[in-house]
């Protein structure tokens, strides 16, 4: 009879994440507290941990803090936490607003970073010769070679797969081209996923208090695409096809497009549908301040000349800006029932703190404070959308290993 078990490897890998765990968690944190959290014994936890000290991952924070409430006798808790610079992750996003790059430690801090704008006519063998040349920029200026790198992770938007060789293969998308093009040339682990599910993971709370529960990940763009995270991990219906949630009726009886129900997300909330409800209302004797922002032309309507003409009080303008903000809180109030989400975080929507505040009254007046409450703006705006990849790389390759390179 054939037995099979777990390793001595897989046992001691599966230990110390679990440890690592702990310590992102709550950390820094002494190794009592660590045994306590685990169930295990303080013997067992001080032989890992010394030996995650001695190879660099872990190290000694000092003592712990001295607190008037809970005085204890004897010798105070030494405290550990995550060297930080144990090793370095790269991330790169390519997405409709162009390719980021960055590197990062295991924090993460961003230590270097770049993008690189694209259109419709940038070929793969232009993105990928920019993040291999980055790559090799961003290594060298900090004095860094590839025994340094865990890993690259790469976030490829949906409208980009077919641009960057991503496909389906067996019902699950197949990054296999990407990966061995990048580590053939680099000699380094890559992993990549869908950007959008890379965007919700990389947005989760830093509090573990604060991070139980479901969230909502929406970005803006070309297409309305969704990512749902059930308890921290990615709902298998929207890992692969994230722009489900156009079908959805955002605006009852709303505008037609062939496909799709009558006020659809696609119909009423894709960048092209709003640009075209923009554009029938630009006009030099209606609209003067929105007329002078664009110069006239449709294609300078963007989220700048727009709030520049809402804000100085251009009633057609916000009419046709309260008309999405409605949308998108009916969206929002249906998911937030329909997944009893935590939390919404809004990827790409433009809204600065004015636009944003006259969104949350919206929210407020129309499905209440409660959902109100759980809206948040994503942290990985901003050319930072590489940070995704950063996550993904990191987690993958150095907590899921138990930090075992």
């Amino acid at each position: 009879m054939e037995y099979q078990g777990i390793s001595k490897l897989d046992l001691k890998r599966r230990n110390r994440m679990q440890i690592l765990k702990v310590i992102k968690e709550c950390g820094p944190i002494s190794r009592v507290d660590i045994a306590g959290a685990l169930e295990i014994t303080r013997a067992a936890v001080t032989i890992i941990t010394n030996e995650m000290i001695e190879e660099g991952v872990l190290y000694e924070v000092g003592e712990a803090p001295v607190s008037l409430e809970n005085l204890q006798k004897g010798r105070r808790k030494i405290l550990i936490d995550i060297n930080p610079n144990y090793k370095f992750a790269l991330g790169v996003s390519i997405s409709e607003n162009g390719v980021s790059i960055g590197l990062s430690n295991l924090l993460p801090e961003v230590l270097d970073k770049n993008s690189m704008s694209t259109t419709d006519e940038t070929s793969y063998e232009e993105i990928v010769g920019f993040i291999i040349s980055e790559t090799n920029r961003m290594l060298q200026n900090s004095c860094l070679d590839s025994s340094k790198i865990l890993g690259m992770g790469i976030s490829v938007q949906p409208e980009l797969w077919s641009k960057m060789k991503v496909y389906f293969k067996d019902g699950n998308l197949d990054f296999t081209n990407l990966t061995e093009t990048f580590e053939s040339k680099l000699n380094i682990p890559v992993i990549c996923m869908n950007s959008i599910s890379a965007l919700a993971l990389s947005n989760q709370e830093k509090n573990i208090a604060e991070r139980f529960g479901n969230y909502i990940f929406l970005k803006f763009g070309k297409n309305i695409n969704m990512s749902i995270l059930l308890e921290n991990e990615v709902m298998h219906e929207y890992v692969n096809h994230t722009n489900q949630i156009e079908r959805i009726i955002c605006k009852p009886n709303g505008a037609k497009l062939s496909g799709y129900p009558d006020g659809s997300v696609k119909a009423e909330m894709t960048r092209d549908a709003v640009i075209a409800k923009y554009a029938a209302v630009l006009s030099k004797e209606d609209t003067p301040v929105f007329w002078e922002a664009t110069e006239g032309k449709p294609e300078n309507i963007n989220y700048k000349t727009i709030t520049i003409s809402a804000s100085k009080g251009e009633k057609k303008v916000l009419a046709v800006m309260d008309d999405f903000l409605e949308c998108l809180a009916m969206l929002i109030n249906n998911l937030s029932v329909a997944f009893f989400a935590r939390y919404i975080v809004l990827h790409d929507f433009f809204m600065n703190e004015w636009v944003f505040d006259r969104f949350k009254k919206i929210v407020a007046d129309t499905c209440g404070e409660d959902i109100a409450r759980k809206i948040r703006v994503s942290r990985t705006e901003n050319n930072l959308e590489f940070s995704s990849g950063c996550a993904i790389s990191i987690y993958e390759y150095f907590y899921k290993k138990g930090g075992i390179i």
